[in-house]
């Protein structure tokens, strides 16, 4: 019997209960129903007594409808019950994790936009599950299915907090889901599934889950399989096999795993991948592994890659392999790297243009190891080779010599600041020392450094290098703050992000004329269409000592932004309640300096 006709008649019969009885007589969509019930009644009796009361529906008079239309409804009610279902043609199986002891009294309606986040699409759906995490949401066993699900959500950073954080709390109640949710031939949601179900295993069942995901997994599968199996030292010639397959990530899987083991075996493979076609997925797994043993010998042939250099052998192919054995000793802290080093760059023959970017690999090296022996050589590298590593010698003598050796040692080879020792001295120095920006906006407490030379600000006043003068600016020194002033000056613009910065400096140097040439600069035509103020601007607004409230109530009446000006009237308030007292320039508050009282007047 088809019972679509019903649904649509039950449908109708809503639409008039809501409408009243009153509608219901010779109701039009009713009649059109009418004939298609009559002619099913012919075949089913049920459709014929249907098409009777559908009728009495229809004709029935105002004060009997309302009964009439219950009849109906109560009939049609009555025979779509009888038509429901409850079997499935489905195979019927246990339910795995009916066991689970997680269990909790929160109302589902609570669990449901958590739910929601974990199997639908949307935004906000990582802030609900950061929630949930926090709430302990996850404890439920009505979520953990969803949350196994969501590893293959396409949003990276929702399957990589579950498997880092949330599943891994959930322990052995998460088992079942992620059993029954994993593929082998799935891709990185299977996985993270199987790196999360290989601990929660007793052996052997661990290892073999292991092995058959290696041998028969997908390509991701395999990948983590295999790095798994370096907790199974005795899988090692599996492994070896395995950095021989055919395909490259299998094979960079197998070299991570065979850099866990550092067994003879395993630095022979490692050492052969460096020097081969594999040379590019090599480099990390030797970074990472541990023994001695693959250091030397990586070392010895980078000393034979450099016989070929300086002999004029293949040297674009040596110092490729050079370049890649060079790569491979970061985070390797011995004296053994510090001589390779050393040698590298105290010979002539390898400081040639077809090596230039192994030179720089080399020197930078010398300095990540962060060794004083290393330190000390880099040093030395000054005035070697016509500087070409003289940024290399700064950046270490930084670290080593006293700040006035540092001055003297490179101050002379700033003078000419369009020569290229110059330029690279300039990029250091920048890169070297916090931005005004940072040191405001970023919370650094500490100085720029522990002591800097004086001389420095000075140097850089003559340079006319006003980033660097702002950056190192320390005591009141009338010379500095006239550059300053002077470049205020030049661009009296409140908006631009240097001025205000020169003027944080100018308060921070406790310079009297500071809030004159602050108001000044503000009150500059042209400055009246003010939309927005940063923190630092605002901030340096109230700091004006309380003789410019009035000065400051006036400018803000001017602007033509209500925003603004309501905005600028409030920190005028501010500034005229004042105690008296301050109506001069602050410069210490607990011992924290200027930089600190800005901080502490945005928060």
């Amino acid at each position: 019997m088809s019972i679509d006709v019903l649904f649509e008649l039950q449908h109708e019969i809503r639409r008039l209960f809501i409408a009243g009885s009153g509608m219901a007589a010779g109701d039009l969509r009713l009649q059109k129903m009418l004939p298609q019930l009559q002619k099913l009644g012919e075949s089913v009796p049920i459709f014929n007594r249907m098409a009777q009361a559908v009728s009495q529906v229809l004709e029935a008079e105002v004060s009997s409808s309302a009964g009439k239309l219950l009849e109906l409804g109560t009939l049609l009610n009555s025979v779509l019950y009888t038509q429901g279902k409850t079997e499935t043609k489905e195979e019927l199986f246990p339910v795995d994790g009916a066991e689970a002891t997680l269990v909790s009294p929160i109302p589902y309606r609570k669990l449901q936009p958590l739910i929601e986040a974990l199997t639908q699409k949307g935004q906000g759906r990582m802030e609900q599950l950061r929630l949930g995490h926090e709430e302990n949401l996850f404890q439920d066993f009505r979520v953990i299915s969803a949350a196994v699900t969501a590893l293959d959500d396409s949003y990276a950073e929702i399957p990589d907090f579950l498997h880092r954080k949330v599943l891994p709390s959930l322990g052995q109640a998460a088992l079942p889901a992620l059993k029954q949710q994993f593929r082998q031939d799935g891709g990185k949601g299977d996985a993270r599934r199987l790196e999360l179900i290989h601990p929660l295993l007793p052996e052997p069942e661990a290892l073999d889950w292991l092995l058959q995901a290696a041998t028969k997994g997908s390509t991701d599968v395999r990948s983590t399989a295999i790095e798994r199996l370096g907790d199974y030292p005795e899988q090692e010639e599996f492994i070896l096999d395995q950095a021989d397959d055919k395909k490259k990530e299998i094979r960079k899987a197998a070299l991570f795993t065979l850099s866990r083991l550092g067994t003879e075996q395993a630095i022979a493979r490692l050492y052969k991948a460096l020097n081969s076609k594999d040379q590019d997925i090599a480099i990390e797994p030797v970074q990472l592994c541990r023994a001695n043993d693959l250091t030397l010998r990586v070392i010895h042939h980078a000393n034979t890659m450099l016989e070929q250099i300086v002999q004029r052998i293949n040297v674009a192919e040596s110092a490729q392999m050079l370049m890649a054995d060079i790569r491979s000793l970061y985070g390797k802290r011995v004296p053994e790297v510090v001589n390779l080093l050393e040698t590298l760059l105290s010979t002539a023959d390898f400081i040639v243009p077809e090596t230039e970017v192994v030179q720089e690999a080399a020197a930078d090296l010398l300095l990540q190891l962060d060794l004083p022996e290393a330190d000390h050589f880099a040093v030395k590298l000054h005035e070697a080779y016509n500087r070409n590593f003289i940024g290399y010698s700064l950046r270490a003598a930084i670290k080593i010599l006293p700040p006035e050796d540092v001055y003297d040692r490179f101050y002379p080879d700033f003078k000419d600041k369009k020569q290229p020792a110059a330029k690279e001295l300039l990029r250091v120095m920048y890169d070297v020392t916090p931005s005004l920006h940072a040191q405001v906006f970023d919370q650094m407490n500490a100085p720029i450094r522990t002591q800097w030379d004086p001389r420095w600000v000075h140097l850089f006043v003559k340079l006319d290098e006003e980033e660097l003068v702002c950056r190192f600016a320390g005591e009141p020194d009338p010379k500095i703050t006239d550059y300053l002033v002077k470049k205020c000056e030049e661009r009296p613009n409140f908006n631009a992000n240097k001025t205000t910065l020169i003027l944080a400096v100018l308060f921070k140097q406790n310079y009297a004329k500071a809030p004159a040439l602050l108001m000044d600069i503000l009150e500059k035509p042209g400055n009246k269409q003010f939309y927005y103020l940063d923190r630092l601007q605002l901030t340096l607004l109230s700091l004006l000592p309380k003789s410019y409230a009035e000065r400051l109530s006036k400018f803000a009446e001017g602007l033509s932004y209500q925003g603004m000006k309501s905005q600028l009237l409030d920190i005028a308030e501010t500034v005229a309640a004042k105690p008296e007292q301050a109506n001069h320039l602050e410069t210490d508050e607990k011992g924290q300096g200027l930089w600190g009282w800005i901080r502490s007047k945005m928060s």
